[in-house]
C-alpha cells in the first residue's frame, strides 16, 4: 500500500516537473515568436522571399499568409503617423498575396495606400511617389491576373462599340468585381497620367454586370481624353442608337451623323464650319431645351439625347483641334490660340460652336477652351 501510494507521488512530481519544464520552453517558445514577429513589424526588410515562405509554410500557406497580414497591419499602424509605411508596402503586400493570391484585403488595401500622396495632384510628379505609383499599378495588375479572365480584358480592349462590350454576352463580367479593373483605371488616370491605359479598363468596367450606370460614359469619355476622339465619338453614337428610348428624332439624327461623318473620313475632308453649324441647327431643332425640370432626365445615361450631345461635343472639338492646329502651324512661337474667340478673330474658323449643356436660368453652362493639362482643346464648366 505505502509503496503504492509513494508510486504516486513520484509519478505525480515527475508530471510536475515535466508540465514545468513545457510551461517554461513554449513561454520561452512564445517570447521567441513575439521577438520575431516585433522584429518583422520593425524590421521588414528581415520578410522572407515568397519562394523561402512557401517552403517553409509546409503546406499551409493561406495560414502563413493571414499571419503575415496581421503583421502587415501592425507595420502600418505602427508607420502611418510619419508616413514612413510605405517604404517596404509593397515587398509585404506581394508576400501575403504570393502565398494567398484570392485574399482580397491587401488588394484593396494596397490601393488605398501605395498611390496615396496626401490627396496632393501636385505631387504626381514626384520621383519617390512614382515609384509608389508604380508599385500600385503593378499590385493592381496582380489582382486583375487573379480575379478576372485575360481573354475577355484582351477582347474588350480591341472592341471600339462600347454597346457591343455592353451587351454582348462574351465580353460580359471579365472580372469578379466591377472595383477591380475601376481602381486600375483610376490609378491609370489619376496617377500615372496615362489616359489610353485608363480608357481601356474604364471600357473594362463597363462590361461589369455590378458596374453602376455611370462607366460606360467614363469609358466613352476617357476615350476622348487621350487623342481618341473619334473611338469616342464612335462610342456616343452607338450608345444613341441602342439605349431604349424612343425619341425616333433623336435616333435619326445620330444614325444620320455617323453616316455624313463616314463620308467625310473617306474623302480625307476636314470639318467645315458649315457641317458643325448645320449639326447645331438640327440639334437644337431635334433636342429639347434643357431646363431645371428635364436635366436629369435628358442627361440621363439611358436617353439618347445624353449620348447625342456628348457625341455631338466630341465633333464641336475635333472641329476646334483642327483650326487649333493650322493655327500653331503658322504661329509656331505659340503652342494654341487658346479660347475660340481668338481662333474666330484669326479667320481660322467661321463660326463658333455651342455646347448643348447650357444652364439659362443660372447663366453657365459648357465652353470650350484650351486645356493646358492635356496640351489641346476641351470642355469645361463656365459662369459668367
Amino acid at each position: 500500500m505505502k509503496k503504492r501510494i509513494m508510486m504516486r507521488v513520484i509519478i505525480l512530481l515527475l508530471l510536475l516537473a515535466a508540465w514545468g519544464v513545457f510551461y517554461q520552453v513554449n513561454t520561452a517558445n512564445y517570447l521567441q515568436h513575439k521577438t520575431i514577429q516585433a522584429s518583422i513589424v520593425q524590421h521588414p526588410e528581415k520578410l522572407p522571399n515568397s519562394t523561402s515562405a512557401k517552403l517553409g509554410s509546409f503546406g499551409f500557406t493561406n495560414m502563413l499568409a493571414d499571419i503575415y497580414w496581421l503583421q502587415t497591419i501592425q507595420y502600418i499602424w505602427g508607420n502611418v503617423i510619419w508616413g514612413e509605411y510605405k517604404k517596404y508596402l509593397s515587398a509585404m503586400m506581394n508576400l501575403v498575396t504570393d502565398l494567398s493570391p484570392y485574399f482580397e484585403s491587401p488588394y484593396t488595401i494596397g490601393q488605398l495606400l501605395l498611390p496615396s500622396d496626401s490627396g496632393s495632384h501636385d505631387d504626381t510628379n514626384n520621383p519617390e511617389n512614382i515609384k509608389y505609383y508604380k508599385q500600385g499599378e503593378a499590385l493592381w495588375l496582380k489582382w486583375v491576373s487573379n480575379f478576372c479572365d485575360d481573354n475577355k480584358i484582351k477582347a474588350i480592349k480591341n472592341e471600339d462599340n462600347l454597346w457591343e462590350i455592353i451587351n454582348n454576352e462574351k465580353y460580359s463580367n471579365p472580372c469578379k468585381s466591377y472595383k477591380i479593373p475601376y481602381y486600375l483605371a483610376y490609378i491609370y488616370y489619376f496617377y500615372l497620367k496615362d489616359n489610353t491605359q485608363a480608357a481601356q479598363y474604364y471600357k473594362v468596367v463597363s462590361a461589369q454586370k455590378d458596374a453602376p450606370p455611370w462607366a460606360r460614359t467614363l469609358a466613352a469619355i476617357m476615350q476622348g481624353k487621350w487623342w481618341e476622339r473619334e473611338k469616342s465619338l464612335y462610342m456616343f453614337l452607338s450608345l444613341a442608337q441602342n439605349t431604349n428610348s424612343q425619341d425616333e428624332s433623336c435616333l435619326f439624327l445620330s444614325v444620320r451623323l455617323e453616316e455624313i461623318y463616314k463620308e467625310i473620313k473617306q474623302n480625307n475632308a476636314s470639318l467645315t464650319w458649315e457641317f458643325i453649324r448645320d449639326i447645331e441647327l438640327y440639334a437644337n431643332g431635334i433636342l429639347p431645351k434643357l431646363s431645371q425640370e428635364n436635366e436629369q432626365e435628358l442627361l440621363d445615361d439611358t436617353q439618347c439625347t445624353n449620348f447625342l450631345a456628348k457625341a455631338i461635343r466630341e465633333i464641336n472639338l475635333m472641329y476646334l483641334e483642327e483650326a487649333d492646329s493650322r493655327y500653331v502651324s503658322d504661329n509656331p512661337d505659340e503652342i494654341s490660340a487658346m479660347t475660340t474667340e481668338k481662333l474666330l478673330e484669326s479667320w481660322y474658323i467661321n463660326f463658333i460652336p455651342t455646347d448643348y449643356q447650357q444652364y439659362e436660368w443660372e447663366d453657365y453652362g459648357i465652353i470650350y477652351e484650351y486645356n493646358n493639362e492635356i496640351g489641346r482643346f476641351d470642355y469645361d464648366m463656365w459662369n459668367p
